[in-house]
């Protein structure tokens, strides 16, 4: 093990600091933490509100009345939820255009607007016809429009983002932008700065859109059966979205961000600047087959990580918690003391560098085979339909049992949670004790 973490560092860690490094993979981080999560955990509660984790067929007494009025309520409760997480592609463009932006010390805020309206013409079929004439807007319903700006058009919105952000940045290095004298206010010198970005970013995507629409639309160019951007780009990916939602897929991401954090680089962030989209697209096609009605199927998700397999932090630490409060090393038990309240909220950094796990042959074995054995199990579980597959994102911090019944609105979520606790501590026990063992002997 130890040969193997010292070949890791000399050649796992300068690629994947690289990717760390990345002002592309941090600005799509950026994005979805500081951007998209505000709004996926706020659309989360509505979405519990309007299809609560209650039998269907319950009517008698209190709970009774209050289900049936949720359940008649529901069109009007999924309004909240869909313009706040079912409008994440909006969110994730601003965020990753701000954040580049930022990077290129440039106005992110306007920056990031200008994306979104960048996104929202790529959201519309241009050049279709309506008895022979061309037609805006009135061809679109509202609910189709919304539907390009959810978990479809994440990827395009991810491009749009890095796109308008790049765009802004050349014009602005060759000085192509109209200059006003400096007696103008600062505010109105930078809005005519963007004009000239503005106007190619928009005008840009508009004809760009315009092209796609009537190349790989179905012909006659009927409103109806038009394609956009999102939906195209979207259909061309569809490969990677569903190769994502296998079983090898899961253990391959939880492998490698257990791998990433043994040699001290946060694995969950690197693994989901990449893995995120598709993460969201299956949670989205989750929540899309409940609102009317059909089972959700996808598995492989964020909560399906962060619910299940990080119970009190990546690599399921939370029962090595309660060991060290009670371990006869004083250094363990000092790290438990420290480690219990974040871990209950699953943060475990004290642990990971703490005990230490990091660089530590001895403890990464259970880091790395804990979460292993736990998302192949939880994923059977959920493929043969014991436990239902998560279909809301709770945040990040929720407690371990809460959390997994709010991520499938089932006490089965709860008890698989409870399992996966048990299986971590089995895996971790004889580890943590020759541990201790080598500790005491030390001292």
């Amino acid at each position: 093990m130890e040969k193997l973490l010292l070949y890791m560092e000399r050649t796992l860690l300068p690629v994947t600091m690289r990717v760390v490094e990345n002002r592309y993979m941090q600005a799509i981080r950026n994005a979805f933490i500081g951007s998209a999560l505000p709004m996926i955990i706020v659309g989360s509660i509505f979405l519990i509100l309007a299809i609560p984790p209650l039998p269907a067929d319950l009517h008698a007494g209190v709970l009774g009345s209050v289900n049936e009025w949720l359940i008649e309520a529901r069109p009007m409760l999924m309004i909240p939820f869909q313009f706040t997480f079912g409008l994440i592609a909006l969110w994730v463009c601003y965020g990753v255009a701000e954040s580049l932006a930022k990077h290129y010390k440039i106005d992110g805020g306007r920056i990031g607007l200008m994306a979104m309206a960048t996104l929202l013409v790529f959201c519309l079929p241009v050049g279709v016809r309506e008895n022979g004439h061309l037609v805006g807007l009135q061809a679109l319903t509202l609910d189709r429009f919304l539907d390009n700006l959810g978990a479809i058009g994440l990827f395009v919105a991810i491009l749009t983002g890095i796109g308008v952000a790049e765009l802004n940045a050349f014009l602005l290095r060759r000085g192509f932008v109209i200059k006003m004298p400096p007696a103008v206010p600062p505010n109105v010198a930078r809005s005519f700065e963007m004009m000239i970005p503005a106007f190619l970013a928009v005008g840009g995507a508009f004809l760009l859109e315009w092209w796609a629409t009537t190349t790989f639309s179905p012909q006659p160019l009927d409103p109806n059966t038009a394609l956009t951007m999102p939906q195209i780009v979207m259909a061309k990916l569809s490969f990677l979205v569903q190769a994502s939602d296998t079983l090898p897929s899961a253990i391959l991401q939880i492998l490698l961000m257990m791998l990433l954090w043994v040699v001290g680089i946060h694995g969950m962030n690197v693994v989901s600047s990449v893995a995120y989209p598709l993460w969201q697209n299956n949670l989205g096609a989750n929540i899309a087959a409940l609102g009317v009605g059909e089972p959700a199927t996808h598995i492989v998700s964020e909560p399906f990580f962060h619910m299940y397999a990080h119970l009190g932090g990546s690599g399921a630490t939370l029962p090595l918690v309660f060991m060290l409060l009670r371990s006869k090393a004083l250094q363990l038990k000092q790290v438990g003391r420290v480690a219990l309240v974040p871990g209950l909220f699953n943060i475990n950094e004290p642990i990971v560098f703490g005990v230490p796990i990091a660089l530590n042959p001895l403890m990464a074995i259970p880091f790395l085979l804990a979460p292993t054995v736990i998302v192949t199990l939880n994923y059977l579980a959920m493929h043969t339909g014991l436990v239902p597959v998560a279909t809301v994102q709770p945040p990040l911090t929720m407690p371990v049992l809460l959390g997994g019944f709010l991520a499938d609105g089932s006490w089965r979520g709860m008890l698989l949670q409870g399992i996966d606790l048990v299986i971590a501590s089995l895996i971790y026990y004889p580890f943590f004790k020759l541990y201790e063992r080598r500790l005491l002997a030390e001292a």
